[in-house]
C-alpha cells in the first residue's frame, strides 16, 4: 500500500485533502549533479589510474576512489531521502515527512507563516517560467519547521495562508479593536499607527502599502519622491504577510482608524 493509501484519514486531522510531493528542484539538482560530479572524479583519478598503474603503485588513486565512493554514497543517501519526502495536507493539519522524520502540525496551534518565493531569469532578463517557494511555519510550543523549494509551491502557500486566516484572524482583529498591539515580525500595528523599531507613522500619514518584486513598501502622504518610502524590507522578514495586508488595508480603508 502506498503512502497516499495509508494516509486517507488521520486520527486527529480528519480527511486527506491534498498530498505533496518532492518535484525537480534547484536543490534537488544540485545534490544529483554534486554526485555525479564525485562519481565521475572517482572513475577519472581513482579507478582508472588504478588500473593502469595497479595496487603497489596506486595506493593514491585508491584512496581518491574510495573517498569519493563514500562521498557519492552520502549523497546518493541524501537523494533518497528527499525523494522520500512527502506532505499531506488535511482539513485539520499536516503531516510532513522529511529526513526519515514526521511532524505532525495542527493548524490551530500555528502561531506565525514566513513565506519566500524567488522568480528566476535567463541571462537576468527573460523569465524562465520558474518560481521556488519556501515556508516556514512556527507553532505554540516555539518549534519552526521549513518547508523547502523541493516540495513547497503556490498551491500549499494557497492551503497555509486559508487557515491562517480562518485560526488567526478573528483574535488578531479582536486584540487590535481593543487597543493592543499586533505584531507581524519586525512591524508592528496598532491604534496609534504602524511602528517599526522606535519610529510610529500614524495612520493618516500612510498613503498605502506594497508588495512588489520581493519587497513590502510603506508609502507615506505627502512626501517628496525621494522620501516616498517610509520603510522598505523583504517580505520574508514578515510573518503573516497577508494578515498584514488585509488589516492594514482594511484600516487604511476606514474612515477611522
Amino acid at each position: 500500500m502506498n503512502q497516499s493509501k495509508q494516509h486517507l484519514n488521520h486520527p486527529i486531522l480528519g480527511k486527506l485533502v491534498k498530498e505533496f510531493r518532492p518535484k525537480f528542484s534547484r536543490k534537488l539538482s544540485t545534490t544529483i549533479n554534486s554526485t555525479l560530479v564525485f562519481i565521475c572524479f572517482g572513475f577519472v583519478f581513482g579507478v582508472f589510474p588504478l588500473f593502469i598503474v595497479g595496487l603497489p603503485q596506486g595506493s593514491f588513486h585508491l584512496i581518491i576512489g574510495l573517498g569519493c565512493l563514500l562521498v557519492s554514497g552520502v549523497l546518493v543517501y541524501v537523494i533518497i531521502n528527499i525523494l522520500n519526502g512527502r506532505l499531506f495536507v488535511y482539513d485539520k493539519g499536516l503531516v510532513y515527512q522529511y529526513h526519515n522524520k514526521t511532524r505532525v502540525i495542527n493548524f490551530s496551534d500555528i502561531v506565525a507563516l514566513w513565506q519566500y518565493s524567488a522568480r528566476y531569469y535567463l541571462y537576468f532578463i527573460i523569465p524562465n517560467g520558474r518560481t521556488t517557494y519556501e515556508y516556514t511555519i512556527q507553532t505554540k510550543d516555539g518549534n519552526r519547521i521549513i518547508i523547502d523549494e523541493i516540495i513547497a509551491n503556490e498551491e500549499l502557500g494557497k492551503y497555509l495562508n486559508y487557515e491562517l486566516f480562518k485560526h488567526l484572524m478573528p483574535s488578531l482583529k479582536f486584540n487590535y479593536a481593543v487597543g493592543q498591539e499586533v505584531t507581524f515580525g519586525e512591524i508592528t500595528i496598532s491604534k496609534h499607527g504602524i511602528k517599526v523599531k522606535n519610529a510610529t507613522l500614524p495612520w493618516l500619514e500612510v498613503e498605502r502599502i506594497d508588495v512588489s518584486a520581493g519587497k513590502l513598501y510603506i508609502r507615506k502622504r505627502n512626501s517628496s519622491w525621494l522620501d516616498k518610502n517610509w520603510y522598505v524590507t523583504e517580505v520574508s522578514t514578515i510573518y503573516n504577510l497577508y494578515i498584514f495586508i488585509e488589516m492594514t488595508n482594511t484600516i487604511l480603508n476606514s474612515a477611522i482608524p
